[in-house]
C-alpha cells in the first residue's frame, strides 16, 4: 500500500511505500523525511498562495512555508482561512 506526502523542496505530491522512513522526490531530488507511523495527517490549501499543505490533523493552525500566510483549521472540516502572519501577534 502507498502513501502520500508533500515534497519538502518543491511542493509536489510524492507517493511512497508505508514504512519507508523518507523519500526522495524524482523532480526536485528534495528527500523528504516521512512522518512516524500511526501520525494522523491532513492537508488543505493554503489560503494565501493556493500551496497543498500536509499537517498533523490535531493542529489549529498551519503556516505556509512558501508564503508565510497561517492557515486556520478549522475542526471536522478540510476548510482553512488564510490570514497573512504579519497581521498575527506571537
Amino acid at each position: 500500500m502507498r502513501s502520500q506526502i508533500v515534497c519538502h523542496g518543491c511542493r509536489s505530491l510524492l507517493l511512497y511505500p508505508r514504512g519507508a522512513p523518507s523519500v526522495c522526490c524524482a523532480v526536485c531530488h528534495a528527500v523528504t523525511t516521512v512522518p512516524p507511523p500511526g501520525m494522523e495527517m491532513a492537508r488543505l490549501i493554503c489560503g494565501g498562495c493556493q500551496t497543498l499543505l500536509m499537517y498533523t490533523r490535531n493542529a489549529t493552525t498551519v503556516r505556509c512555508s512558501c508564503c508565510d500566510t497561517v492557515n486556520l483549521v478549522r475542526p471536522g472540516t478540510d476548510v482553512c482561512v488564510g490570514l497573512s502572519c504579519r497581521s498575527l501577534s506571537f
